[in-house]
């Protein structure tokens, strides 16, 4: 709940005192950047659009409505839900963990006490091994950190109509690379209608190298 109030409210800036104002100006400097791509993303969606007058490109034309569908899709699930972040990332440990031994997930618990990372968990089986992780990387700094920088700087961004699509064309993308690079957990999430909602935790599962490195690591890296 505390990251969807996030990204449907958005974050109050904090006063800025009169020796930050060098940082506060490189701050600004990026959300100008920032706010120009999104606009050029948007502005690049609708140049896809005209396509539809073509009917050589009907197909093209077909996954850009399909693509607007399934992310209004997700903001509703945002809006009824409230807890998108931790589905996501539940979604995704599922995954992981579906078929895992309890002699393997005995060997990733004892890997993430090695490095600190204590999951809160009674019974070791699939199913609370799945929450416990979740809920601690979701409450994890390094986790928590990256998705607060983002929403905060979204919520600026979404002044125009042309910055909101740009978040559009942005989520499409990442559906796509996800839908390339981890296919089970995007169909995972394609049943659930969030798919195009994966954008917002790709930055971190990017970070983590959540579909690259050893499981134990990935985590690891999420927490901290």
């Amino acid at each position: 709940m505390y990251h969807s109030d996030l990204i449907l409210k958005g974050i109050k800036a904090d006063e800025l005192m009169a020796s930050q104002l060098e940082k506060a100006l490189i701050g600004v400097k990026d959300q100008v950047l920032q706010q120009a791509s999104k606009i050029g993303d948007g502005a690049t969606r609708l140049v896809y659009y005209t396509s539809c007058f073509t009917d050589n490109y009907q197909d093209v034309c077909a996954k850009l409505k399909e693509e607007d569908l399934r992310f209004l899709d997700g903001i509703a699930e945002v809006v009824k839900r409230r807890d998108i972040i931790y589905r996501l990332v539940h979604i995704y440990f599922e995954e992981i963990f579906r078929f895992k031994t309890r002699e393997q997930l005995s060997a990733i618990n004892s890997g993430l006490l090695k490095a600190g990372v204590i999951i809160s968990s009674n019974t070791l089986n699939n199913q609370t091994f799945v929450i416990g992780i979740t809920t601690a990387v979701c409450l994890g700094i390094g986790f928590n950190s990256s998705i607060v920088a983002w929403t905060g700087k979204t919520a600026a961004l979404t002044v125009t109509g042309l910055g909101l699509y740009g978040i559009v064309q942005q989520a499409a993308d990442s559906a796509e690379r996800l839908r390339l690079q981890a296919p089970m957990y995007y169909q995972a999430l394609h049943m659930q209608r969030l798919e195009m909602m994966y954008f917002l935790i790709e930055p971190t599962f990017m970070k983590a190298q959540a579909f690259e490195s050893d499981i134990t690591n990935a985590i690891i890296n999420m927490v901290k």
